[in-house]
């Protein structure tokens, strides 16, 4: 398969899995005892669609959203496959179970291995699919308090400006540091910024190699650091006496959820 750009950018490209549902393949539909039909599904090459043969008259061809899905059962965990299987295709089984009061999706591969790779492949692109709607989410919250520290309504940002702005996001910064790299993106030298000098001082502001290494250790999720996983890195790490109590502290106070609001102790917290 040639290089997919949008496999790139859900960091899937190369992946066995992702070529696989690319390609797609027969699965058995079941609906009920009565009801099992032969339908053809693959990934589409956007990577966040599933196309689905259909054999209904006005509905020749049929695609849900990946981010219309919730999760991925392997085996027959659903009551539909319980119900309407024999316990010895358990490990051909797998369900899609979609947001809201969609009908389930309970599906039937023609072998163990092709019923792990649709499972293992689909929870991939699920899982980079919800990792970029909280990039998006969050890079919209950035966006709005960036609006409100612009003081002038200029669409430019002085020093003074930014520095509101980082207060906001709950980014402490050295004054001289964040001078030095004001003056760094500050190509024209105009003493304020703008568009993309905004970003580039945001991203060498935030962005740290030493924390994805933590991450990399640490997270148990890969994307996200649990209460558990924090307490871990401040412990061993830090050389902290914590306890958890002091790990949802830390996260309710630095991290945000989706929204842009303050998160409850239940969260955790993510990488960059």
């Amino acid at each position: 398969m040639e290089s997919n750009g949008k496999a790139e950018k859900h960091g899937l490209e190369g992946d066995v899995d992702l070529r696989f549902l690319l390609v797609g393949g027969e699965l058995l539909k079941v609906r009920s005892s009565s009801w099992k039909k032969n339908r053809f599904y693959k990934l589409q090459e956007d990577c966040t669609t599933m196309w689905h043969e259909s054999h209904r008259t006005f509905k020749r061809n049929q695609t849900f959203s990946i981010d219309d899905v919730d999760s991925v059962r392997k085996g027959r965990q659903s009551e539909g496959l319980q119900k309407h299987t024999e316990a010895h295709v358990e490990d051909l089984c797998f369900s899609i179970i979609f947001k809201g009061r969609r009908r389930n999706l309970d599906l039937v591969a023609t072998s163990a291995e092709e019923a792990r790779q649709w499972v293992n492949g689909l929870e991939k692109i699920l899982s980079n699919v919800k990792k970029l709607n909280r990039q998006q989410t969050s890079e919209h919250w950035i966006f709005n308090c960036m609006r409100k520290a612009d003081k002038n309504k200029d669409n430019k940002m002085t020093l003074k400006e930014l520095k509101h702005f980082l207060r906001q996001i709950n980014i402490e910064v050295d004054d001289m540091y964040a001078e030095v790299l004001f003056a760094k993106c500050d190509k024209s030298n105009s003493g304020s910024l703008e568009g993309p000098e905004i970003k580039h001082f945001y991203d060498l502001l935030v962005y740290r190699e030493e924390i994805d290494v933590i991450y990399g250790k640490y997270a148990t999720t890969g994307e996200q650091m649990s209460v558990k996983d924090l307490l871990n890195f401040l412990m061993n790490e830090q050389r902290e006496v914590a306890t958890m109590e002091d790990a949802v502290r830390l996260i309710e106070r630095y991290e945000l959820d989706d929204s842009g609001e303050r998160c409850s102790s239940t969260d955790s917290i993510r990488a960059g």
